[in-house]
């Protein structure tokens, strides 16, 4: 069984407890539950999240966490006691986040950014605020002005560090008059740049057009072709960060456009660039 995730699994048998289920990757678990909850007959086949109850057992629910293992979240603290904090995760019982995966202290009604992970040693599903190691450092797929999910992961007076679509990192730079931000606030934001090590610089207003495209359309690269008189030296031979400076996304995606101009008879591809027809 995949512990800690969505498992799909076949009604095997009813009983007074609940439903057995035969789970598709291998193995069997119990759904709780009698009829004036739910109604499933043998053999139906459903979408269960499978964890583990109060006596570390695997147990199965049909409620949908609020991230499953291998996802970040912003998640709230329920509850403080001696060996850790306890989460809301969507689930009737609170994820665990030991005091040896904060980073901080923290206290009920706390908002913070986590990892879901299952813990080698004890089996259990937990989080952790130690994310940085779990984070996407493959950005080729984001480009210049693209429209990002922001999670507020570290605060300083400078900058605060975010999860960048709940996946890879990104910095943005404080400036005089914005609002503070707070370890656990979501916000809509905007790639502005790529620094010369990978890394993402944000900001939260869409930047314009100062040499760099901010669209992935074909008409925004017939009109960089055109500026540049109507030859561009940029093609398979590229390599991707120059794709990147230079339009403002990876070169995936610059080579679908591009092909999407050649089979519409606009360009022409060739061994040293592309050139507009």
């Amino acid at each position: 069984m995949e512990l800690g995730r969505i498992n799909r699994a076949r009604v095997e048998s009813i009983t007074p407890q609940g439903y057995y289920l035969e789970l598709e990757t291998g193995g069997s678990v119990l759904l709780p539950g009698n009829r004036n909850k739910f109604t499933l007959v043998e053999g139906e086949i459903i979408d269960v999240f499978v964890y583990t109850d109060s006596e570390d057992r695997p147990i199965a629910t049909l409620d949908k966490p609020l991230a499953q293992v291998g996802e970040f979240a912003v998640l709230t603290v329920k509850e403080v006691n001696r060996v850790g904090a306890f989460l809301d995760w969507g689930l009737n019982k609170d994820l665990f986040l030991p005091f040896k995966q904060q980073l901080g202290e923290l206290q009920k009604g706390d908002r913070c950014v986590v990892f879901v992970l299952e813990d080698e040693k004890s089996g259990r599903i937990i989080a952790t605020e130690k994310i940085k190691s779990f984070i996407d450092p493959d950005t080729n797929d984001l480009h210049i002005g693209q429209r990002v999910e922001l999670a507020a992961y570290e605060v300083t007076p400078d900058y605060v560090d975010c999860l960048v679509d709940y996946r890879y990192t990104g910095r943005l730079m404080m400036t005089p008059g914005m609002e503070r931000i707070y370890i656990g606030d979501t916000m809509p934001g905007f790639i502005q740049r790529f620094t010369s090590d990978g890394k993402i610089t944000l900001n939260l207003t869409p930047i314009g057009y100062k040499g760099v495209m901010k669209s992935e359309s074909p008409n925004a690269v017939m009109q960089k072709l055109e500026a540049a008189g109507g030859f561009l030296p940029y093609g398979d031979h590229t390599d991707p960060e120059t794709i990147r400076r230079e339009f403002g996304m990876s070169k995936k995606t610059f080579k679908k456009i591009i092909g999407t101009l050649f089979r519409e008879e606009k360009i022409v591809i060739t061994e040293d660039g592309i050139r507009a027809v």
